[in-house]
């Protein structure tokens, strides 16, 4: 009986033990470059929204930069949301297509506007460059 309680308990020991790790799966690069894309393209919102040259700079290129900052003093406040639509890879960075919906208020008065935007992101690590098309820091 001794026996055979020692035995039990050793293969409810081995099988448990071979059971309780989980192999953890390694992250794709794709999703590494989506997941580090859209980081850059929140920080340009945000930066944006409050009106903070720092927060953009932290993410951009110059060429970056002044796509964007001569139009920080153009509004009082704004509403901002980008959903990522596409993304294209390539050696030198990526272009992310980018849906965007804005409500911008300069002195009381509210302006809406929505479009599709494309931004270029280059280098290692990944910074903004430029908008291709449908810059959504223009008002």
């Amino acid at each position: 009986m001794r026996r055979s309680f020692i035995i039990l308990l050793l293969f409810v020991l081995a099988a448990s033990a071979g059971c309780s790790k989980k192999q953890v799966k390694p992250v794709p690069e794709g999703a590494v470059y989506y997941n580090n894309a859209n980081k850059i393209i929140q920080v340009l919102r945000n930066g944006y929204a409050a009106k903070d040259p720092g927060i953009i700079k932290a993410v951009s290129t110059q060429n970056g930069l002044n796509a964007i900052v001569p139009n920080l003093g153009r509004f009082d406040s704004v509403e901002l949301t980008f959903t990522t639509k596409w993304m294209d890879v390539s050696n030198g960075g990526a272009t992310v297509n980018v849906e965007w919906k804005g409500v911008w208020t300069k002195d009381g008065k509210k302006d809406s506007e929505s479009g599709m935007a494309v931004f270029v992101l280059t280098g290692n690590p990944l910074k903004f460059d430029k908008i291709l098309t449908g810059n959504p820091f223009i008002y």
